[in-house]
């Protein structure tokens, strides 16, 4: 052995052991040219050189595959739709959702619940974090409803705080109640109003100062009818009954301004050839000295969907008005014919547009109905809330395509009684230079949801919103709830994209600085009051 003798550097550990005699002896056979290495090109390869060569192959684009699968940045980048793609604000992969400041926090400690509580996994997915509550895999898990589930319809604010109407199973059927949480969401209660026969919408409210009104629909031998309450603590009180008809429509609002409450609904004409608004009015106090129903569209209207709201010294009413046009029908293929037992007409795409009139504090009208949207539009569904200067913001949805369909575009018009703003669009379609960047980009299947409080308790009607934010709300079943707050002339005052507090959950009601917000959770409903502000902190 030599003791001098040392491995190369970068040698193995076997490479490094001490040298020996065969070691140093000289590589004769290795040293000479192999025979092998020079046979020609065609000559036939070693057997088994086929099969290891493909083995090697298939491992090395397995690895190729797991390493894709399992690298988080490439699967985000997969995942992310192209930046050309109309994405809607709020929408997983939107820049907007993540990097805006919240504007709303939790008001309470703990929503109210309404009806059997959700199990506790649910209940922590719920409460898990922003990026759950904003459309994650826990608001997936909490927000789904179930079967017979509670349902809740529009809000409203009185004197105590806010109220909605619900019905849920219980009794052997349905029952109608109103549920009413304090200001801040600390209290909350329910107030049963009566069993609840047919497939019936939850009862409407309004607020009429410290007391509640409230309207529901009932089937009776002539088709059905409507029955009004009011509510003030535990007690209710009933009023006369109006009879509503037999037309399928379940649409019904009420309102109150000063001593008189307004109740307006659809009803078809006598031959039944249109629809058309009817209206009557009730005295707050004793739900007595009711008018007979009138219709107040014109006649010459094809009218549905009314809403009214209380403004001062009256009321707006606004409706849908439709031209009277066919349901559109698959073209014929050549060759074909047509089969009028088996074909089936597909849903009606009319033109449709908004009408708006004002009424005064007992329901007359004070003007002729006008369209304050084009008449050749396709509005599929609207909400209205107080405007600027006592007027009345409505935020409609104008699509031509089916119901439940992805597009569209999110407008506002602010109506005055001197006279109609031109309609803004504020989300989806084309967007001219003065509109901001949300309004080109995409709705959605969502409809809008207008909200704004009054500036002190049990102020509805009063007009007094004038340092109110006016909140504008998309709730859509596949995403994130967006948000964003408009000017009192229907103008976007910040962005619109998910709230973190909010999830998937609708806002319904809103005081000054605070919105009323459902979270669907299994069969139960769950309200929650969140303290909001138009403008987050800092900015």
């Amino acid at each position: 052995m030599d003791p001098n003798h040392r491995a190369p550097q970068g040698n193995t550990s076997a490479d490094r052991r001490p040298a020996t005699t065969e070691d140093r002896r000289p590589q004769a056979a290795d040293q000479r040219p192999q025979a092998a290495d020079r046979r020609p090109p065609d000559e036939e390869q070693p057997e088994g050189f086929a099969w290891k060569g493909a083995l090697a192959v298939a491992l090395v684009v397995g690895g190729l595959v797991v390493w894709r699968a399992c690298s988080p940045s490439d699967d985000a980048a997969s995942s992310a739709p192209a930046p050309s793609a109309a994405l809607a604000p709020g929408d997983p992969g939107d820049p907007a959702a993540t990097a805006q400041p919240p504007r709303c926090a939790p008001a309470g400690p703990a929503p109210f619940v309404i009806g059997d509580a959700p199990p506790a996994p649910a209940t922590a997915a719920r409460d898990a974090g922003p990026e759950q509550g904003a459309g994650g895999a826990g608001a997936d898990i909490a927000d789904d409803l179930a079967p017979f589930a509670v349902e809740v319809g529009r809000g409203a604010t009185f004197g105590g705080g806010f109220a909605v109407g619900a019905q849920r199973d219980a009794e052997g059927g349905t029952v109608a109640m109103v549920a009413t949480l304090s200001a801040d969401g600390a209290q909350g209660k329910l107030v049963r109003l009566a069993r609840s026969r047919g497939d019936m919408d939850p009862p409407v409210v309004t607020g009429a100062g410290g007391a509640i009104l409230a309207a529901m629909l009932e089937p009776n031998a002539g088709g059905r009818a409507i029955k009004i309450a009011r509510i003030e603590g535990e007690h209710v009180t009933w009023g006369a009954e109006l009879a509503e008809g037999r037309d399928e429509s379940l649409a019904l609002d009420i309102a109150a301004s000063g001593e008189r409450a307004v109740i307006v609904w659809d009803d078809v004409t006598r031959d039944g050839k249109r629809s058309q608004i009817m209206l009557a009015s009730a005295d707050v106090g004793s739900l007595r000295s009711v008018t007979s129903p009138r219709p107040v569209s014109q006649p010459s209207t094809d009218a549905e969907t009314p809403r009214v709201i209380a403004r001062p010294g009256g009321y707006w009413l606004a409706y849908i008005a439709r031209a009277d046009e066919p349901a559109r029908r698959a073209p014929v293929k050549e060759g074909e014919e047509l089969n009028e037992d088996t074909a089936a007409a597909g849903e009606t795409i009319a033109h449709q547009w908004l009408e708006v009139a004002p009424l005064d504090q007992t329901g007359a009208l004070t003007a002729t109905p006008r369209a304050v949207t084009p008449k050749n539009g396709h509005v599929l569904a609207y909400d209205l809330t107080l405007g600027e200067d006592g007027g009345v913001l409505l935020a409609f949805r104008d699509d031509d395509t089916p119901s439940g369909s992805i597009g569209g575009r999110i407008s506002a018009v602010l109506v005055r009684l001197g006279g109609v703003s031109e309609p803004r669009v504020l989300v989806g379609g084309d967007r001219a230079e003065d509109t901001p960047p949300e309004a080109a980009l995409g709705v959605g299947a969502g409809v809008p949801a207008l909200l704004r409080g009054a500036a002190g308790p049990g102020a509805q009607g009063s007009g007094s919103a004038a340092d109110a934010a006016v909140w504008l709300a998309i709730a859509n079943a596949s995403g994130p709830t967006q948000l964003a707050a408009l000017t009192a002339r229907g103008e976007l005052q910040d962005g619109l994209y998910a709230e973190p507090a909010l999830g998937r959950g609708e806002p319904i009601a809103a005081s000054a600085d605070a919105l009323l917000v459902a979270h669907p959770a299994g069969k139960a409903m769950k309200l929650e009051v969140l303290r909001c502000a138009s403008a987050p902190p800092g900015k």
